[in-house]
């Protein structure tokens, strides 16, 4: 038996022991938090609640309203576990999941977030896919002074993702996100300051076994789906490269954030500048430097036995991308490669704004919410050529919870619509230009109509709380796209089944 699968069992055995109130407890008591939203761990001790809950679940998710790299039919099972924890001068918290996902006839995107780097790989021969993702978080904070309290918080993610057909590749994934904290406080007052590291990366490893009677072709994505297309080991989509392990990219980060409390009111911002790259040792093929702000403002208030929330989460990010020239030089059998310059080639611009409104009562909750993302994207990735994009997205959304007896009866609906404009021009140039770089038409179209398309959900649940603190709960959403003339169908449903403890 091999040790990850020990330790897979280790764990199902950890999360079945335990024993006792209502996983919706954490929810209501992580979200009341206001601290819990940023990244300095201390915050945690300015509530006093521990609690804690286990849960296993099963989904299921099948449809044709779906992205070009989503599959059809896809089904997934896990486990997680979260807890926070007060104690005599110092406070815990910790979470644990587990979750497998599997889904029939899928291709397009090779990574395991499409959309998280600024390239993409796309493949085209549709097969099964497995994704296995693992999560850790732990953090501690305790009183080191009568006005000051230090702490530190840890968010560890691994995960894999496999294809076994036709061109097959294997993916490896981590992401880690460590955050030392400290904080001043004096009675109703509160501020805070954290340091925030992070590092990601990611290699994809492709390969074909056996013979194909037809060599199977691949797709580097440079932006707004123009880049190369071409047989999988060519060179101009680098998964096949010599002396370089399949295709390997990472993020690295530094940043820093400011936190501040002052009776019902709380504020942070957050900088961070992000280096990244794709290739390794003197092949670096990109660079993608960025540059993100995000801030989280909230107001509490009580009436009665009410407690409200208005929120107000705000994101924003610049990114730009630098195609290195790189010339290779051979000697005594031994090549070289020598980076002799670079080519901005993607720019990108990210905002995001989410007001929310939360009422919190022994009966239930209400949450009502809108979200608007707004993207520029300008593409140069062969002169004299210039594209550019301008697309916008909102969301709003409703949701409660009721509490009648032993059940809580849950429903959410929300409404997503959107637009996007492009323009496309040549610059002026005294030499002929040669041919435009090659676009994945259909598959640019399909994208951003997924994103932009007007949709509706409803999410309808039922969970029943036996005694002891074991809970079961059933799920179901259903989704209907309008107007759609790219994406394959317009409804999509989800189903799912959990089955959980709190204490």
């Amino acid at each position: 038996m091999s040790d990850m699968r020990k330790i897979d069992i280790a764990c199902l055995l950890l999360l079945c022991m335990v024993s006792a109130a209502s996983a919706q407890t954490y929810d209501i008591i992580e979200r009341r938090n206001s601290w819990n939203a940023g990244a300095n761990v201390t915050g945690i001790m300015m509530d006093s609640i521990t609690t804690s809950y286990a849960e296993l679940y099963g989904r299921n998710s099948h449809g044709d309203f779906r992205n070009y790299s989503e599959a059809e039919k896809s089904w997934s099972a896990g486990a997680t576990a979260k807890s926070i924890t007060h104690l005599k001068g110092y406070s815990l918290t910790g979470s644990f999941s587990f979750d497998h996902t599997s889904g029939k006839n899928m291709s397009g995107s090779m990574f395991i977030h499409p959309g998280f780097y600024p390239v993409d790989i796309l493949e085209f021969t549709p097969g099964r896919k497995d994704l296995q993702t693992y999560t850790f978080m732990g953090g501690i904070a305790t009183d080191i002074a009568p006005n000051w309290r230090l702490g530190g918080k840890i968010d560890f993610a691994s995960a894999n993702y496999s294809k076994r057909k036709d061109l097959r590749h294997t993916n490896y994934r981590l992401d880690l996100k460590v955050a030392p904290s400290v904080m001043y406080h004096s009675g109703e007052l509160a501020i805070g300051l954290s340091y925030v590291f992070n590092k990601n990366s990611e290699s994809v490893k492709a390969e074909v076994i056996g013979t194909a009677a037809t060599s199977y072709n691949a797709f580097l994505d440079k932006g707004l789906m123009y880049g190369a297309y071409e047989a999988w080991n060519g060179s101009g989509v680098h998964l096949s490269e010599s002396g370089i392990n399949g295709f390997p990219i990472k993020e690295l980060s530094h940043g820093a954030a400011l936190q501040l409390q002052w009776k019902g009111f709380y504020g942070d911002i957050e900088y961070s500048h992000v280096s990244g790259s794709a290739g390794e040792k003197e092949a670096i093929w990109f660079k993608f430097p960025t540059d993100r702000i995000a801030s989280h403002l909230s107001y509490r208030f009580k009436q009665g036995n009410k407690e409200h929330f208005i929120r107000l989460n705000l994101q924003w990010s610049h990114l730009v991308n630098n195609e290195n020239v790189i010339s290779k030089e051979t000697v005594n059998g031994v090549t070289t490669s020598h980076i002799q310059g670079a080519n901005r080639i993607f720019e990108k611009d990210a905002f995001f704004i989410h007001p929310e409104y939360e009422l919190i009562s022994p009966r239930g909750e209400l949450r009502l919410g809108t979200e608007l993302s707004t993207f520029k994207r300008l593409t140069t990735q062969m002169y004299p050529y210039v594209a550019s994009e301008k697309m916008l997205c909102s969301r709003t959304s409703i949701s409660g919870t009721l509490h009648t007896g032993r059940f809580d009866l849950k429903a959410a609906a929300s409404f997503s619509t959107g637009n996007f404009t492009e323009k496309s021009r040549t610059a002026e140039t005294e030499t002929e230009p040669g041919n435009p770089p090659y676009r994945l038409t259909d598959y640019y179209n399909l994208q951003n109509e997924y994103a932009t398309a007007t949709h509706a959900t409803l999410h309808l649940g039922l969970r029943y709380h036996f005694n002891h603190g074991i809970y079961a709960e059933i799920q179901g959403s259903y989704t209907h796209g309008f107007n759609l003339n790219y994406i394959e169908g317009s409804s999509r449903w989800n189903e799912s089944i959990k089955l959980g403890y709190t204490f």
